[in-house]
């Protein structure tokens, strides 16, 4: 049936029906036109529900509805399906997802769609869930007897019920990344006509169901977890003898003996194409193990293997088996009683090799290479990690490895502290080598060739045998990374002389290589193709360079193109090298961490330079003596606590273009020193964005902005001592965000002694203040779709003043509330019919009991957050009015103790009630507490809990 279905789909994939996805190349798309062509001959058989109701209204009186579809949403709550409520001959039930990474979301359904349209379904044969949080599944599913396919897969759910196995037509179940699921249906014997059952990413599965073997159609077998009784043993794959793809068998300790695990018959399973063999318990028998291992030994046309949590002391003659000439890939993870890795150096076809985990391996020599003159002939990948007592690598018949790795593109070794000497160095293809945490291995560089990639972490030593090899190594590498190596036994002026490919060049640490640098050649005179340069830990290293620089004739520095310059953790840095300043094609460059670092240079930083970095310099107190170079763009500063001001000598500084007229993104943050930020009085026509954030000293910023400024957000926080913002603020035409003042500020705002008469603002943010002395008239700012503030005394007779909020606000919130009751009567709130998001955060209001009185709100409200209001009891029937809300937060009520007799809306779609303990108290039952019916037909739903 299935090969059938492949014919008939790669005939219209030939015939131009369907077209590849340029995203993922394992999914198909339609033309637009075919897609229309399809609707078209579809008519009203197949449906595709919209996001609003209102266009899904002939679904309700089509009778010939059979497969529906929709794009899910992350709640999707009953309002959604109130078309197809009625609809009872649906064939197909089929959410789908717009993006790949919708899998690692959450999303929320509510349970009227499982527990009451769903069981409606009598003639369904397709059903998905994928992807919803659903945590169970009502009885009644076991109920659809026409359903062949059943895709839970990415769902909460911890089993299923017992009435699945009446599903005698489901032929195919999903279950992948069920995370929580521990049981499958006791009697899925039942489901004689299941061929797939795929359920991968399910770690707490404990035990497959007895007699499983008796489906004797099935294909696709994801995990076979071993249970403990004679009804759930290995033996039960036994019989199906049509499984391919990937099998896993997990919680192999289970295997009960010999006869058990050679039923299996993995050997008769020819269409496997991937096996993994996972024991979770090492404290099964050593010889059982080994057994076990012996049986399980799969069909030669297995193309990838893993074993993990193998406890035996040596494995199976039949791993390395030149007869496995389909092998592809091999993994050993956790093998930790094996003291010697399988001869896979005879497997032909062998491309990837990952050794992992093996405590008991001291040694590899010949028996990994195995027998014959050229071993591992097509292996690419190679990579060992976390082998503690792994001392030596042993090359092939002690000849340098002649024949060996003659393919070899990647060698990876990770975390192997006791390896010693050197490794085998015979790979002519290798491309990319990382060593990381052997911290007695020294690294030969003089037979890779064709070496593109080197990183080199933590290791005794570098050393090359020729200086012909190294020359030749050099040639092709184009990335190096040298972090804490403790010694190089190479030639440098050999070395540096070869690395005219290199692109980027990473030195953390390794004193010693720039001891020798020194001595010998310079870096900058040969590295024509350098772009990106790091240095950590090493002060020697950076005033080499910029000493370099200062020296080498201009003709030489022009050709040094490099463009990325990061300092780090150089601790005794005083000041930035003069020699910088010559690195003409320099446009980043990133200082974090030098701690002594004071001052930048007095001739100035390059002038190419349009990205600058400085975070964690506590000792710098000016970015620049006379000026920033001109053609900056981005300038970021943080945790700088002794910086005074960007420029020393402002007042020197004679031409304002020449410093900041192309700067867009300014940044400071953690500057508690930073007393002004002058720019001549005037912010640049240029600045996009500005951000200032937690600099208690700063008294204050220029007064004015340019008359064309491009400035599009600017947030001001935590600024303690700033007195004004500048008055011209309000009237910039391109600004679409007021900033959010930091608490204490006591002068209030100089912005708003006038109301603009033109304005794009779209969104004020005012912090805490201790008194705001300015009220504008607010209800002139027609583009304004955003405001936060603090309450204050005379509120509600303000709002009257200025005939009440900005009419088009979406999102308001108020905080400190005072007199809540007062402030919904003003009727300020209902006028709003554009509002989406109200928050209203209290303090100390006795008064408000009931919430909210009748007719106080407006309809348009999706999202309501009630916080902090302390003698709230009962949410009133006024909720009912609110027939889109979508959203209830209510936090911090602790007399909170009912919801509303007639319920909450339909609408809504997340409840979240938090700190009300008298309410929490009463609905601990869970789903079969009180007020659970009054709350079912929400998606998602948290009362009580951490926050």
């Amino acid at each position: 049936m299935e090969d059938c279905g492949h014919e008939y789909f790669q005939e219209l994939f030939f015939r131009s029906l369907f077209q590849r996805s340029s995203r993922n190349s394992s999914k198909y798309v339609m033309h637009d036109l075919v897609t229309d062509m399809a609707q078209w001959a579809a008519g009203e058989i197949c449906f595709r529900l919209d996001d609003k109701p209102e266009d899904n209204s002939m679904l309700r009186n089509s009778p010939k509805a059979r497969h529906l579809s929709y794009i899910y949403g992350k709640y999707d709550g009953v309002d959604r399906f109130e078309t197809i409520f009625e609809v009872i001959q649906l064939r197909t039930f089929l959410p789908l997802s717009l993006s790949n990474s919708s899998l690692w979301n959450r999303n929320y359904l509510t349970r009227k769609v499982t527990y009451e349209l769903l069981p409606k379904q009598q003639y369904a044969r397709v059903l998905s869930l994928n992807g919803y949080t659903i945590t169970e599944l009502p009885d009644s599913i076991g109920k659809l007897k026409h359903l062949r396919y059943l895709d839970l897969s990415h769902t909460e759910i911890t089993s299923l019920p017992e009435s699945t196995s009446n599903l005698c037509n489901l032929q195919t179940l999903l279950l992948e990344g069920c995370s929580k699921l521990k049981a499958l249906p006791k009697n899925m014997r039942n489901l004689i006509n299941l061929r797939h059952l795929k359920n991968s990413g399910v770690p707490l599965l404990e035990a497959m169901p007895a007699q499983l073997g008796r489906l004797t159609n099935m294909q696709s077998l994801s995990n076979f977890a071993v249970g403990k009784g004679n009804g759930s043993g290995v033996r039960e794959i036994g019989p199906l003898l049509h499984l391919q793809g990937t099998l896993h068998l997990s919680r192999l300790e289970n295997v009960i003996g010999v006869g058990d695990a050679s039923s299996a018959n993995l050997k008769g399973k020819e269409r496997l194409e991937a096996l993994l063999l996972e024991w979770s318990d090492s404290s099964v028998s050593i010889e059982i193990a080994a057994v076990i291992l012996d049986m399980l030994q799969p069909h030669r046309n297995l193309k990838e293997l893993t074993i993990s949590g193998y406890a035996g002391l040596k494995f199976s003659t039949w791993l390395g088996d030149p007869s496995f000439s389909n092998m592809v890939v091999v993994r050993l993870v956790g093998c930790n009683h094996c003291q010697f890795l399988p001869p896979f150096g005879q497997l032909p076809c062998l491309k990837e090799l990952h050794i992992k985990e093996m405590d008991a391996v001291v040694s590899v020599g010949p028996e990994f290479y195995g027998e014959g003159s050229s071993t591992f002939p097509a292996l690419e990948t190679l990579t060992f990690e976390s082998m503690k007592n792994w001392k030596e690598w042993l090359s092939h018949n002690q000849d340098k490895g002649i024949g060996v790795f003659s393919c070899l593109k990647m060698l990876s070794i990770k975390e192997c502290p006791k390896l010693e000497g050197r490794v085998p160095e015979s790979s002519d293809s290798l491309a990319k080598l990382e060593i990381s945490n052997c911290q007695e291995l020294v690294i030969s560089l003089s037979n890779y060739e064709q070496l593109h990639e080197l990183t080199i972490h933590c290791c005794k030593g570098v050393a090359h045998m020729n200086a012909v090899g190294l020359t030749k190594v050099k040639v092709l590498l184009e990335s190096i990374a040298f972090s804490n190596v403790s010694e190089f036994r190479i030639q440098s002026g050999e070395f540096v002389k070869g690395l005219s490919n290199v692109k980027e060049l990473r030195i953390t640490g390794c004193e010693e290589l720039t001891a020798s640098f020194q001595n010998e050649d310079r870096l900058l005179q040969h590295l024509i193709s350098l772009r990106r340069l790091e240095i950590e830990d090493n002060l020697t290293l950076v005033e080499e360079v910029g000493k370099e620089a200062e020296e080498l004739p201009q003709s030489q520095m022009l050709a040094c193109k490099l463009e990325y310059l990061k300092l780090k953790n150089c601790g005794s840095l005083l000041k930035v090298p003069e020699g910088l300043h010559h690195l003409t094609f320099l446009q980043e460059l990133c200082i974090y961490s030098c701690s002594t670092l004071e001052s930048f240079l007095d001739i100035g930083l390059p002038h190419s330079l349009k990205i600058m970095n400085i975070s964690n310099c506590k000792s710098l107190m000016h970015v620049a003596r006379y000026q920033i170079p001109p053609s900056l763009r981005r300038l970021s500063i943080g945790d700088c606590g002794n910086l005074k001001s960007l420029i020393e000598k402002e007042e020197e500084r004679c031409v304002l273009s020449s410093s900041f007229d192309c700067l867009e993104y300014l940044s400071i943050w953690n500057c508690s020193s930073l007393m002004s930020l002058s720019f001549k009085g005037k912010f640049t026509r240029a600045l996009k964005q500005l951000i200032i954030w937690r600099c208690q000293q700063l008294e204050s910023i220029p007064d004015k902005f340019h008359e064309s400024s491009c400035l599009e957000e600017i947030c001001i926080d935590y600024c303690s001592n700033l007195k004004f913002l500048p008055e011209s603020l309000c009237y910039l035409t391109n600004i679409e965000s007021l900033p959010r003042l930091g608490a204490s500020v006591s002068a209030g705002l100089a912005l708003s002694r006038r109301a603009p008469s033109k304005s794009n603002l779209t969104r004020i943010s005012i912090g805490y203040l201790v008194k705001l002395e300015v009220r504008f008239n607010m209800h002139n700012l027609n583009s304004l779709q955003e405001l936060s503030f603090a309450y204050f005394e005379g509120l509600t007779s303000f709002l009257e003043a200025v005939e009440g909020f900005p009419p088009n606000l979406i999102l308001l919130q108020i905080r400190d509330i005072k007199s809540c009751k007062a402030l919904l009567k003003s009727g300020g709130f209902l006028r709003l019919t554009s509002l989406r998001e109200l928050k209203l955060e209290g303090l100390e209001d006795p008064e408000l009991v009931s919430f909210p009185p009748a007719d106080t709100l407006p309809k348009s409200l999706i999202g309501l957050e009630i916080n902090g209001f302390p003698n709230l009891k009962k949410l009133s029937n006024g909720f009912q009015l609110l027939t889109s809300l979508e959203r209830l937060l209510l936090l911090y009520c602790q007399k909170l103790e009912s919801l509303p007799e007639e319920g909450l809306p339909h609408s809504l779609t997340q409840l979240v009630i938090f700190r009300s303990p008298l309410l929490s108290k009463r609905n601990k039952s869970g789903m079969k507490g009180r007020y659970w019916a009054k709350v079912a037909h929400i998606p998602y739903v948290r009362i009580g809990g951490m926050w």
